[in-house]
């Protein structure tokens, strides 16, 4: 498989993916639907879980990078670099949820969703049992998710709020893009791939991801807006 077509079989596949948890959840559609306003109480709420998935995958990301160190020492150093990037995002998401009224500890007091508990158990489980694969699908999904979403979810808040409260938001939304976080992450499944890993089985981890997100979006729904 030549990397341009790898390129449009994760496209096809989140693609469906993601439409498929917008008809499981529907309401999941809010956060960039530019027809209605946007609910602050949701809006916030998924911020502040932001937050904290972008702390718990952090064990996720380390486990990959010890992994890529043992069998590719150059895509260790990319993972390594990416993932310290990733690493200091919840700064930025604290930075806007201060805003709103949250200190750091008050966001962190906050019950972490079941869906996204369960989601970074089984990625920290499947990453020790195979190695980088589950996390670098991981990765592909919410960054595939963020260069299609993001600059709508922040144009949103930031008309519903003010610019200081996506300030955080914004610089994150460049850093992504200057940085091209997903095109570097399709390199790294890519170079995967090419070393032996199983095709099939990033596409099993990206649906497991997508699954987990679908059921984060549902409870998200029954905890601010039921």
């Amino acid at each position: 498989m030549t990397m341009e077509q790898l390129a449009r079989s994760i496209d096809a596949q989140l693609t469906d993916d993601v439409g498929w948890i917008l008809q499981y959840v529907p309401f999941a559609a809010h956060l960039t639907a530019d027809d209605e306003a946007l609910h602050d109480a949701y809006y916030i709420r998924h911020r502040i879980e932001t937050v904290k998935r972008i702390r718990l995958t952090a064990k996720t990301d380390a486990l990959a990078l010890a992994s890529l160190i043992d069998i590719d020492y150059e895509a260790a150093r990319e993972w390594n670099h990416y993932t310290a990037q990733e690493m200091n995002h919840d700064k930025l998401f604290i930075r806007d949820l201060e805003h709103h009224g949250y200190t750091e500890a008050s966001i962190l007091s906050v019950e972490t969703f079941p869906a996204t508990i369960q989601m970074v158990q089984y990625l920290n489980r499947s990453v020790q049992a195979v190695g980088a694969l589950p996390a670098i699908a991981y990765s592909l999904f919410v960054e595939w998710n963020s260069e299609r979403a993001s600059a709508h979810v922040v144009a949103r808040a930031e008309k519903s709020f003010s610019r200081l409260h996506v300030a955080g938001s914004k610089a994150h939304q460049k850093i992504d893009e200057d940085a091209q976080h997903y095109a570097d992450i399709l390199r790294l499944a890519d170079r995967l791939l090419k070393q032996g890993s199983s095709a099939d089985a990033l596409s099993i981890y990206l649906k497991d991801v997508a699954l987990f997100f679908a059921n984060y979006f549902m409870q998200l729904y029954q905890s601010t807006i039921r």
